[in-house]
């Protein structure tokens, strides 16, 4: 299974590198001769997977759709999702499975699908191009190489229970701020989107106030000890609500130097949270996108003449597989060019 590994504060495994939920994403595009393009797509993985993550076909966008959810050998919810939609010769190919309306389109991933038609002297050349977009990483993993690094890696590589509790306390002060710094990150840019003439030193206060709660107010040695005995599954569950108790004074820290250093109103407030849940949500659905496996497959009428897939089988079909880091920070693109012989009357 394709996977990204990612970071999350936690004294139970050091480092805590969790591969984000996994879906399988298998896509077959059919071409027909006169431009016609059917998708028939199976998706699989974790019903919380496709409950939070990226958008999914739905009827809503015309597609139609079965889903199916069923518990596996753990009892947990796994969620099958077929779905087929037909496309006319000229319609619009799909460019992501955001539905009409949504709110939150501008946040999914995005893949701008095109088919071409180019008549030519010895055939009519048919071209399939699909552009994964890029989704900002570097800006938010830039943190997670810088402070997790040297040492703190070699740490992270012994059992939990060989390390001493200053060993402890050093790795969990790390990965908080790997934590920390994410949260600046996304606060920072819904203060741009939120306030665009927003003042630089009303910024660096705010930020500020959002790093004290974690450099200054968090007793991480009591952390280490209270957690760092407790059987793995309850040290889990305690250290996520404990983090999330922390992230939370941390936005109520930078909030609050907003409305005192900066004077903002409770509309300016408003404003301020509504991009930082957009952000977040951009930011969550990154992560998401990062476990998932892509697997496409493309048939084209004719003759392939060309294409950038990872094999071509007997049958015509060319094929890629891929994972959620294949866009990360850059396009990824899919091509394959077919020739039609000219009909008589082109000729």
């Amino acid at each position: 299974m394709f996977g990204r590994r990612f970071i999350l504060i936690s004294v139970v495994v050091l480092p805590i590198l969790i591969a984000m939920g996994c879906v399988k994403r298998k896509e077959t595009i059919t071409v027909k001769p006169d431009g016609a393009v059917t998708v028939a797509i199976e998706y699989e993985g974790d019903k919380g997977d496709f409950d939070k993550g990226d958008a999914m076909p739905s009827p809503a966008s015309g597609w139609k759709v079965d889903r199916e959810v069923k518990q596996n050998e753990d009892k947990k919810e796994e969620v099958k999702l077929s779905a087929e939609r037909s496309f006319h010769a000229g319609e619009e190919l799909p460019q992501s499975y955001a539905a009409p309306n949504d709110p939150d389109a501008a946040l999914y991933l995005k893949f701008p699908t095109t088919l071409t038609r180019d008549r030519r002297k010895d055939g009519v050349y048919l071209t399939l191009r699909r552009v994964y977009l890029p989704r900002e990483w570097a800006y938010v993993q830039f943190w997670a190489d810088h402070l997790v690094e040297g040492n703190i890696k070699k740490l992270g590589e012994k059992k939990p229970e060989e390390l001493t509790q200053e060993e402890r306390v050093q790795v969990l002060k790390a990965f908080a701020g790997v934590e920390a710094y994410k949260q600046v990150e996304l606060a920072q840019r819904a203060l741009k989107e939120s306030d665009p003439s927003s003042k630089p030193d009303h910024w660096l206060l705010a930020r500020a106030a959002l790093l004290k709660v974690y450099e200054e107010k968090v007793d991480w040695d009591e952390i280490a000890q209270k957690f760092g005995n407790l059987p793995q599954e309850e040290r889990d569950q305690q250290f996520e609500r404990e983090s999330q108790r922390i992230s939370g004074e941390a936005h109520q820290a930078f909030v609050g130097s907003l409305k005192h250093d900066a004077d903002y109103d409770a509309d300016h407030l408003a404003k301020f949270d509504g991009a930082y849940e957009r952000a977040k949500k951009n930011y969550d659905i990154t992560s998401q996108l990062g476990g998932h496996a892509f697997e496409i497959h493309v048939t084209m009428p004719g003759t392939i003449v060309a294409h950038n897939g990872d094999r071509l089988d007997d049958d015509g079909t060319v094929k890629w597989e891929f994972d959620g880091s294949a866009f990360l920070d850059r396009p990824y693109e899919l091509m394959v060019t077919s020739r039609l012989p000219l009909d008589r009357d082109e000729k």
